[in-house]
């Protein structure tokens, strides 16, 4: 049986994906990962310029309220608040720099880094799906064959919250978002179950804030996946998936929790 192309298997990925996968059972090709990792790159490049100046603002307006919090405690030692301020000032010197220039090359590195952390990113949950999967289900599975497979899925949605970009990395979902993070005025932007809380505050609404819809609907398409890569049924390869998921999530909602406090107590 002929290899579907590249555009098929995208085209798969979105509308069968029980088929997206049929050609990784056998091996892969860097070509195969490769291909899905700079489109995925290139959305996050090319997508965040369109809201550019919202998230320099929304990084301004953090500075400011973390230095007049540190400004009006009390009960902070002078010589401890006067180094915590040299920080934030510092911080807001980068924010005005990167907005005056932003094709400075002190400001470009992070575009250079985003395929690696990306890279990395991926590849760890690969790796611990490839554990689930050749340890706890007896597979053969090589890592690059579930690392593409990943690699795929992050075309759809993926969470952002390790790489510090909160409206997500998945190449879909930020196409759909950017526009309504322009109109919102606000990078704040999770279609999750916790829209319906006007503030999210407690552990299990940084949880539910976690479940947004690109992301549940990448994580059921990895679960195809990994079901097709094992010879599973598709409900044991999405459980299969699920599990160490929304240890994860859960994990990313407890820290932001941890944040949450933290800042609180510097008010």
């Amino acid at each position: 049986m002929e290899n579907a192309s590249f555009i098929q298997r995208i085209v798969n990925l979105f509308f069968t994906p029980s088929k997206a996968f049929d050609d990784l059972v056998d091996g892969v090709s860097y070509k195969d990962w490769l291909y899905p990792l700079l489109i995925v790159v290139a959305g996050l490049i090319v997508l965040p310029l369109f809201y550019r100046d919202i998230s320099l603002d929304e990084g301004e307006d953090r500075l400011n309220k973390i230095i007049r919090s540190i400004e009006n405690n009390a009960d902070m030692p002078e010589e401890q608040k006067s180094a915590y301020l040299e920080k934030m000032y510092e911080g807001y010197d980068k924010v005005e720099d990167t907005r005056e220039n932003p094709l400075a090359l002190r400001n470009l590195w992070g575009y250079f880094l985003l395929p690696i952390m990306l890279f990395v990113m991926t590849a760890f949950f690969a790796a611990i799906l490839l554990l689930v999967g050749n340890f706890g289900m007896g597979g053969k599975i090589k890592f690059f064959q579930m690392f593409t497979m990943v690699m795929m899925t992050y075309m759809i949605g993926g969470n952002g919250f390790f790489m510090n970009m909160i409206p997500g990395v998945g190449t879909l979902e930020l196409m759909v978002k950017t526009p309504m993070i322009v109109m919102k005025e606000s990078t704040n932007l999770v279609l999750s179950p916790a829209l319906m809380f006007d503030q999210v505050e407690s552990f299990f609404q940084y949880f539910l804030n976690q479940l947004d819809i690109f992301r549940i609907w990448g994580m059921v398409v990895m679960g195809f996946g990994f079901a097709r890569l094992y010879n599973k049924p598709t409900a044991t390869g999405i459980m299969a998936v699920g599990f160490p998921w929304l240890i994860l999530v859960s994990i990313g909602a407890a820290l932001m929790k941890a944040n949450s406090v933290a800042m609180g107590s510097l008010n």
